[in-house]
């Protein structure tokens, strides 16, 4: 059974920013994970070789490379990821009160949506790459992370409210 999305089902991050190379988009997500351009770089640097030299399995390799990224970025983050998991009733509580992320005024590109990312608490922020972005189905985002599907559901609720926030323009964001 495949657990995550065909690229056809999932939304392409090539809306938002041009990712010419696999290598690209997967620095692009460990950058996204880790906050960090030299651990980011570290990450990705043996599979990409191989994902970008095989065109017959390109796309498979592509996809498969990034898997091995975020499995990575997820093994570097470990510790962090179980304190902030909390429990579904934490992430629910914290949905409901609304985010304090300060909110960002710009348009909308690449590096926006990686700066908005990267004001999202940890877990959070896990979930959201892993399904929004890449479309991996939540049972998976789940055994990758190694935490109840329902942690992920209630971060999943909290990462698109305070996401939709860290990208609403200032203005609006005062009138509401």
């Amino acid at each position: 059974m495949n657990d995550h999305n065909t690229r056809e089902d999932r939304p392409t991050l090539e809306v938002i920013g041009e990712f010419t190379t696999c290598a690209a988009k997967s620095y692009w997500i460990a950058l996204v994970l880790t906050g960090d351009e030299d651990t980011a770089a570290r990450i990705i640097c043996s599979g990409i070789h191989v994902a970008e030299s095989a065109k017959v399995f390109g796309e498979w390799m592509c996809a498969w490379g990034i898997d091995v990224v975020i499995k990575a970025c997820v093994a570097l983050h470990t510790d962090e990821l179980r304190k902030e998991e909390g429990s579904r009733e934490y992430w629910r509580a914290k949905a409901a009160e609304g985010s304090t992320i300060e909110l960002q005024q710009a348009p909308l590109s690449t590096e926006r949506v990686r700066r908005a990312l990267l004001l999202l608490p940890l877990f959070p922020r896990f979930v959201y790459v892993l399904r929004v972005l890449e479309g991996y189905s939540l049972s998976y985002v789940a055994s990758i992370l190694n935490v109840d599907e329902e942690a992920c559901q209630a971060a999943l609720a909290y990462s698109f409210g305070a996401f939709a926030e860290a990208l609403m323009p200032v203005q609006l964001a005062k009138e509401q």
